[in-house]
């Protein structure tokens, strides 16, 4: 009684009901949960899926622990379905929406205790973060960093108020560089949902980096660019300082008052550096101020080229001998003083003649050597030049100067003149020459001084035959020529006190005669440079030369130190002989240029009458050809058909006649006729033929 009492009471009922629904419908649970990490920008709408499987409790959401209800337009349901708790967050907002969101569903029945709860999600709302600053010692750094060269100073990089923290990056110029330390962030003081993110880089002063920015660059997620802020270096460093040329480079070394040079000095430097010149390392101001120098370049004004390189020109309008040296510049500013660069200008010119204490060192000099003997005999004057002289000596004989081939060019470069084996060729006047060699070009001075080699030895005859040859040499007259003279160089010295000619049983001395035929004349000396040597002519005057004068005549030279001679042989030759020679060789020449003559006329003819057999043969037709009677009917379908390809008809003007032009029939191979000779290339008229 009491058992179905307590079956029938309401409690019971509803045990079972739930049982049943329990196991119809079965136990809800997260199908979808919202996200651990979102993030939204602002203004922006956002949904935070839930979904829920067999939901029989209610969708409610959480916000850092604390419940938020529907309100339209802000916060509502992504869609009206039963098992869908997913929330719509309109305008997205820092202050209202930043945070830890929860999906919950409550029971779907008290005493099943079948509430869900999911994980917080993290909704973070994006806020741009405002444009970078550059700090420099605990201050806002301005739009350039001065550094010395080799300092190191600490710059930070703030990015503040965003969410999340930006992202920042250094460059200096446009490579990325690392930062001192890792990117820190922090929460702002003044609004705890917003970022401070804080970068340091260590940055050293290097001249190579002067003028480069430094830049900061915040990217964030809100930008597609990212934001940045720039500081330029400027670096202070000592000078540096070049020589250029202009010519550059040089194609021929500078010449005394020929070539124009500039010489320019390049400083680079920060700040500014003053430039000064120095030559051999005595500076302008100095060398102007003592006025030691003769001469200077012109300085021009010292103009900037770039940012940091100024330039300072030296001019050599043109380049003087005087200009030669060691030129310098250096460059001061306040880091410091550069090195020196330096040019060494090598001025060339020609030689010219070294003066010792102001006086000329030129003069005439005057030795006498024994004949056959070798001595040193002149020293030529220093000469200045660059390059170094070089000397040779000319020997001068009369018209004829001849250079001597000098054996000391390795002392003194030749100023010494060296003389073997004297002869009396050797005897006259001498020149010093100096030269050098410029650019390819030869300059040469010759010394004003003169020198004179006076030889000194028994006489010698210095007309003699070549060894190997006959003891005498020839001279060759005319018969019936007025006065035939023999002659002859010698030299002496002392003078000879004899001097006479013989032949047969006669002799006779230098300025005697024998009456009419023979005279000596006197004794010739011989001038040369208009110098009077030791040496002489010595001529005998043979008057109505006939053929009976042909002889052997000696020539006999007598000094207290030796005696000379030698023989000349006189030819006499008749001037008939070679007038009959002359003109059998006249007749000859005419007859042979007769017969050339004749040869070349013949060998034209012929080709010409080659060439007209040649035209008339192909410009000919064969008579028989045309005007044979004894040829049938069927031979001249023959010709007809086989000359057909060479026989062009042409249609008359009236239509009635056929025109055949004869030029174009074949050639015959049979021989031509006289008579066919007379047929030309004029065309023919002929009747068309008639077919039946």
């Amino acid at each position: 009684m009491t058992s179905d009492r307590w079956i029938r009471s309401p409690m019971f009922l509803l045990a079972v009901a739930c049982v049943f629904h329990a196991f119809v419908s079965g136990e809800q649970r997260f199908i979808e949960k919202p996200p651990l990490y979102q993030e939204v920008s602002t203004n922006d709408d956002v949904q935070l899926r839930c979904i829920v499987q067999d939901k029989a409790g209610q969708c409610i959401w959480q916000k850092d622990r604390r419940p938020v209800g529907m309100h339209p337009d802000k916060y509502e349901w992504a869609s009206n379905r039963g098992g869908d708790c997913t929330l719509l967050i309109r305008r997205a907002n820092l202050y209202f929406d930043d945070g830890f969101w929860e999906c919950q569903v409550t029971s779907s029945d008290f005493t099943r205790q079948d509430a869900l709860s999911s994980e917080q999600s993290r909704l973070l709302v994006r806020v741009k973060p405002r444009k970078p600053q550059l700090e420099y010692g605990g201050a806002e750094l301005g739009a350039t960093l001065t550094l010395k060269d080799g300092q190191e100073a600490m710059i930070a990089c703030v990015s503040r108020y965003g969410n999340p923290p930006a992202i920042i990056k250094w460059f200096v110029g446009n490579d990325e560089v690392e930062p001192a330390a890792v990117q820190s962030n922090a929460t702002e003081v003044d609004n705890r949902k917003t970022w401070a993110a804080h970068s340091v880089l260590r940055v050293r002063g290097q001249r190579e980096n002067h003028g480069l920015p430094i830049r900061c660059v915040a990217a964030h997620p809100t930008s597609l660019t990212p934001i940045g802020t720039e500081s330029r270096l400027d670096i202070h460093y000592s000078p540096e300082v070049r020589l250029e040329t202009n010519p550059q480079p040089l194609s021929a070394a500078p010449e005394d008052s020929a070539s124009f040079l500039s010489l320019k000095c390049l400083a680079d430097a920060n700040p500014p550096a003053n430039i000064k010149w120095f030559k051999d390392s005595v500076p302008f101001s100095a060398l102007l101020a003592d006025g030691t120098s003769s001469s200077l370049p012109i300085q021009g004004k010292t103009i900037l080229l770039n940012d940091t390189v100024w330039s300072a020109e030296l001019l050599f309008e043109p380049v003087k001998r005087d200009d030669a040296g060691l030129y310098s510049c250096k460059a001061t500013n306040i880091v410091g003083e550069s090195a020196p660069a330096s040019y060494r200008l090598d001025v060339q010119y020609a030689p010219m003649l070294k003066k010792m204490n102001g006086n000329d060192t030129s003069m005439d000099m005057e030795e006498t050597a024994l004949l056959s003997s070798a001595v040193d005999l002149f020293e030529c004057p220093e000469f200045e030049a660059n390059p170094p002289a070089q000397y040779k000596w000319v020997h001068l004989r009369g018209s004829v100067t001849e250079t001597i081939g000098n054996r000391v060019q390795n002392k003194g470069g030749g100023r010494r003149l060296h003389l073997e084996n004297i002869m009396w060729s050797d005897e006259g006047e001498y020149r010093c020459i100096a030269f050098n060699t410029i650019n390819g070009i030869r300059r040469e001075i010759t010394s004003d001084g003169r020198y004179v080699l006076h030889v000194t030895g028994p006489p010698e005859i210095q007309a003699r035959p070549l060894p190997g040859e006959k003891d005498f040499y020839e001279s060759v007259g005319w018969a019936g020529e007025h006065v035939h003279r023999l002659k002859s160089r010698f030299c002496s010295r002392p003078p000879p006190k004899l001097v006479a000619w013989q032949w047969g049983s006669s002799h006779i001395r230098a300025g005697e005669s024998i009456h009419p035929k023979y005279e000596a004349l006197p004794l010739e000396p011989i001038v040369e440079n208009k110098m009077v040597t030791n040496c002489y002519w010595a001529k005998l005057e043979i008057k109505d030369l006939r053929k009976e004068d042909a002889r052997m005549y000696t020539l006999l030279v007598e000094s207290e130190k030796g005696r000379d001679s030698t023989n000349i042989n006189l030819i006499v030759k008749d001037p008939t002989e070679t007038r009959v020679i002359a003109a059998a060789v006249a007749v000859g020449l005419l007859f042979m240029l007769l017969l050339i003559s004749v040869g070349v006329y013949s060998l034209l003819k012929m080709r010409r009458r080659r060439y007209l057999q040649k035209v008339e043969e192909e410009g000919s037709i064969a008579a028989d050809a045309l005007y044979s009677n004894g040829a049938s009917m069927d031979q001249q379908k023959s010709i007809n058909s086989s000359h057909a390809k060479t026989i062009a008809r042409k249609s008359s003007l009236d239509g009635s006649q056929g025109v055949y032009d004869y030029s174009c029939i074949a050639k015959q191979t049979r021989a031509i006729s006289p008579e066919a000779l007379k047929v030309r290339r004029a065309p023919a008229v002929l009747q068309p033929p008639t077919i039946v």
